[in-house]
């Protein structure tokens, strides 16, 4: 998986759950963060060798608040969980008290170990469960453990996962370096959630990944092309298995992380401004380089038009006065409707920013799953 993924153009490979303890099932083992032997031998080194040997980087996942029942550590210290003995656990598991001062050592002192003897790059830092009581320690104590374990390894970064979305505010985003909106990977539901999303956070910090052919959280089949684009819109990576990929789909992909990976720098530097498209069932954006030089414009499909021919889609935050060479990156995700055979799909445009703001610049046609992209240059 490693080989496919470098050969696609991926720079970071991250170890996901069940590394450590005895983690054959999500029943057990949370808490007991010591590297599973019966799996890794040789501890998680020859691994991490051939991921470096392949130019990228080195994540493992962890989920350091969070402690099974069935743990080693619970059955040491059951008085560090949150809340009664009897509470209803959620997915299998409780949450240990970062109130607790001896809590947050012990949770420092494991996790610094493993960061000291191998040479990890990322952290994904999961929290999967809801807290059972409301306290305001917990979040203090969340912070404190942030705060200690960047300040021993400044160079790893963190990304803050809890079921997705479900911590991201302005208090974690000063601890950690990326943040994930959803568990949910299908591409329809991410368009809408990051569109939404762009009021707050910036692309940088936002991941998004192509999911696999078919999405574990909705059971849709969606393109390639469409998955790839919505993941490009952000902090782009690939959460499926590789190996299931068609000679055809590994080809849209490895192009699609080409051109994040030839944009992304100007991207992050720029902003994104919401659009408002006269077709409710387009979803788009424009993100705009920080001298307003160049521009891309992301303009998702997400269903059936109510009307026969697709609406202008107007641009924003352009200079009105300015003229501009607007390209379709992506024209091959046409479908085969010979309506609407607009000039866009057959070479550049030179249009003003008053136009493209005023008038809009007219899309083709587009099943549903389909993600116009539009490159701008200003001349």
């Amino acid at each position: 998986m490693a080989d496919r993924a470098a050969a696609l153009g991926a720079e970071r490979f991250v170890l996901d759950d069940g590394w450590f303890g005895r983690r054959d099932d999500d029943t057990t083992s949370l808490g007991d963060w010591a590297v599973d032997l019966r799996k890794w031998p040789d501890g998680l080194h020859p691994l991490i060798a051939h991921i470096h040997k392949l130019g990228m980087s080195f994540g493992l996942w962890f989920e350091p608040e969070m402690v099974n029942p069935d743990s080693d550590l619970m059955r040491a210290h059951p008085d560090w969980r949150l809340g009664p003995a009897d509470q209803v656990t959620g997915r299998n598991q409780m949450v240990l008290d970062l109130g607790r001062a001896e809590v947050r050592d012990h949770l420092f002192t494991v996790i610094s170990a493993l960061l000291d003897e191998y040479p990890i790059d990322y952290i994904k830092w999961d929290h999967n469960r809801l807290l059972p009581v409301v306290d305001a320690a917990q979040t203090r104590g969340a912070y404190d453990l942030f705060t200690r374990l960047r300040a021993a390894h400044p160079g790893v970064e963190i990304e803050s996962c809890a079921s997705g979305g479900g911590r991201i505010d302005a208090g974690i985003l000063a601890l950690t370096q990326r943040v994930w909106l959803s568990d949910s990977n299908d591409a329809l539901e991410r368009l809408r959630m990051q569109h939404d999303a762009a009021l707050f956070l910036p692309s940088a910090v936002t991941g998004s990944h192509v999911g696999p052919r078919k999405s574990h959280t909705s059971g849709r089949e969606l393109p390639m092309s469409f998955r790839a684009w919505v993941a490009a819109q952000r902090h782009m990576g690939f959460e499926m298995d590789l190996r299931e990929l068609t000679d055809a789909e590994s080809a849209t992909l490895s192009r699609v992380t080409a051109w994040y990976r030839a944009n992304r720098d100007w991207m992050m530097a720029g902003t994104i401004l919401r659009l408002t498209s006269d077709d409710p069932t387009v979803t788009a954006e424009v993100q705009i380089a920080a001298d307003g030089g160049r521009f891309v414009a992301f303009a998702g499909q997400a269903a059936a038009p109510a009307q026969q021919l697709p609406r202008p889609l107007r641009l924003t935050g352009l200079d009105p006065a300015a003229l501009y060479r607007v390209h379709l990156i992506n024209p091959e995700d046409a479908p085969p409707q010979s309506r609407g055979q607009v000039a866009l799909k057959f070479g550049d445009l030179t249009l003003t920013g008053a136009v493209l703001m005023g008038r809009g610049v007219n899309l083709p046609v587009a099943w549903p799953a389909t993600m116009w992209v539009i490159e701008g240059t200003r001349l």
